[in-house]
């Protein structure tokens, strides 16, 4: 929703339909639907096989080894059987509803999953399989006989470090013995050893417990950074996964991932994870039919607020997230939804962390059908029962924020 340059002009007596703006459609060859969509980063509701029902897009495999054919059978595969998976983890699989691997993991998993390992820069977009691809590779590699860290997943926020550290445990429910454990900021863990099979954390917390000997490092085989673009592109970030890199043994798996790489970005990639095999999408356009957007003009600050009263009055939605420029407009815009009946929840980077995280569990579980939130969740979050997102100010202003394909935000 937009301002108008004239704040203080009077609420105009126009019908919401006359307000709105929406592109003109782009017919697809093949377009996905959310509901046969893998889902990606999130854990699937129900018992129907999660099928993906892909656009049409080539996968493009650029191997370390300039003298190997990309299109080996050797370096595809069409099953999860065919990986020679251990029986727990296809158990774990099959949890999740994945019956075939996505166009992503077809070629990802069989690379991941070589020996000697090897580094990979992949550009996947979201709902495309990547957190269960780097997910495999970790639990098949790590050795349950030995407690110590073997795997550290980095997130550039501590609700995709959740999110992730879920499907893990999820996927990985049938490996008895296995412990999955965020290093993200927390009061009641203070001065503790982080200890399990695989470590998920911010990179901040990370670099500080790893300084301080609080995660202990020697046995660590894989380093995945999920969201790398957004971590490697971001110069505090940046430096810290630099840093956290430089710690880690160096024969080290690294793995980074990524919805997209620009040029500059990929350039420090492939400096960050030496002669990595590289997968990247060739398509035209990515898109969901069942993604529909618009913009509304709106007159002043109270004629935007009377219009979003009127838009939730017209839309069944089953939950929804209103981002917005600051804390401050997240605070206000909370308190007066609730005064008019809805149930919201409010997420900014002033809350600590606990707080944070009881805030995103309400919204998942439905208890609050409103989020309101800066850009702090502006990366990576999966909510399956989303089906509507408002930016409040204008997408432009809210750094980092984008559309994803598979109609995640």
């Amino acid at each position: 929703m937009a301002d108008a340059p004239t704040p203080d002009k009077p609420v105009a007596a126009t019908s919401l339909e006359s307000r709105i703006t929406m592109p003109a459609d782009k017919p697809t060859e093949a377009a996905a639907t959310l509901e046969n969509a893998q889902i990606d980063g999130g854990i699937p509701e129900g018992r129907e096989p999660a099928v993906i029902d892909e656009p049409e897009y080539e996968v493009e495999v650029k191997l370390a080894d300039l003298q190997a054919d990309p299109n080996n059978p050797l370096y595809s595969a069409k099953s999860f059987e065919q990986l020679k998976l251990k029986d727990e983890i296809l158990r774990g699989i099959l949890a999740m509803n994945f019956r075939k691997p996505s166009k992503v993991q077809e070629k990802a998993l069989p690379l991941l999953l070589s020996d000697p390992p090897m580094n990979m820069i992949a550009q996947s977009q979201s709902g495309t399989g990547k957190t269960a691809a780097f997910t495999l590779n970790i639990l098949s590699r790590v050795d349950l006989t030995n407690p110590h860290p073997q795997a550290l997943v980095l997130a550039p926020s501590r609700e995709l470090a959740r999110q992730i550290l879920g499907v893990i445990q999820h996927m990985g429910q049938f490996m008895e013995g296995l412990v999955v454990t965020p290093a993200i900021p927390d009061p009641t863990h203070r001065n503790k050893k982080f200890e399990g099979h695989v470590i998920v954390g911010t990179p901040g917390t990370v670099l500080d417990m790893v300084r301080r000997r609080y995660i202990e490092v020697r046995h660590l085989r894989i380093l995945v950074l999920d969201e790398a673009d957004n971590m490697l592109d971001q110069q505090g970030l940046g430096d810290q996964c630099k840093r956290v890199k430089s710690m880690l043994p160096k024969n080290i798996q690294t793995v980074l991932f990524s919805a997209t790489f620009p040029p500059e970005v990929i350039q420090y990639a492939q400096t960050f994870a030496h002669n990595a095999n590289q997968l990247t999408l060739k398509h035209e356009e990515l898109t969901i039919a069942g993604i529909k957007q618009l913009y509304l003009d709106c007159d002043g600050v109270e004629d935007k607020f009377a219009v979003l009263l009127k838009f939730y009055g017209l839309m069944t939605t089953a939950s929804s997230i209103i981002f917005v420029r600051t804390r401050a407009t997240a605070a206000q815009l909370e308190k007066r939804m609730i005064a008019e009946g809805h149930t919201v929840a409010q997420l900014s980077g002033g809350l600590e962390g606990p707080e944070r995280d009881a805030i995103i569990d309400q919204f998942r579980s439905g208890k609050a059908k409103v989020l309101i939130t800066t850009n702090v969740l502006a990366r990576g979050i999966d909510v399956q029962s989303v089906t509507m997102v408002i930016n409040y100010v204008s997408a432009i202003l809210i750094p980092g924020y984008q559309i994803k394909t598979d109609g995640r935000h």
